[in-house]
């Protein structure tokens, strides 16, 4: 279930990145989204690292033209999601509460990232809009999200 997941949102998102543009009012992260909610189900952590690097390193292949640069991300806020999930049980506003810290890391850090490497100009505005046209469309997605985890984990274990 968890590759299941990681793929129709790394799938969507280019979907939705065809139709709304990254500069836009709404800014699809789905597969940063669907990281921070497959998080429960691993097991170890050495694993759910796995994931999360070759997911950022098809990201990169497949959406920027970069390498490594989603997947060192990616991998970092893995940790980050792990941290919160030890701290923050799995119910739906502790979901909430890693959804958009994670979505403010992760904007704060690509940010941080592209004005080292002189990409581009440092702007405060700029990176507030990014935060909040960020967490708009994907906590919409995460909470929809959630709540098809949430029926389809009662009905694997009903049978």
């Amino acid at each position: 279930m968890k590759v299941i997941i990681l793929m129709v949102s790394f799938l969507l998102e280019g979907v939705i990145s065809n139709f709304v543009s990254m500069n836009g009012f709404f800014a699809p992260l789905f597969t940063l989204v669907s990281l921070i909610l497959i998080c429960p189900f691993f097991e170890s952590s050495a694993n759910y690292y796995k994931y999360a690097f070759f997911t950022g390193l098809s990201y990169d292949l497949f959406y920027t033209d970069t390498i490594l640069f989603h997947a060192i991300i990616f991998s970092f806020m893995t940790f980050i999601i792990m941290r919160l999930n030890i701290v923050l049980s799995d119910n739906f506003v502790n979901i909430l509460i890693t959804l958009v810290l994670s979505i403010i890391f992760y904007r704060v850090i690509t940010y941080g990232l592209l004005i080292f490497i002189n990409s581009m100009d440092f702007d405060f505005k700029d990176l507030g809009l990014s935060i909040v046209r960020s967490l708009i469309l994907n906590l919409f997605y995460g909470l929809l999200l959630f709540v098809i985890i949430r029926k389809l984990n009662l009905k694997v274990k009903h049978y």
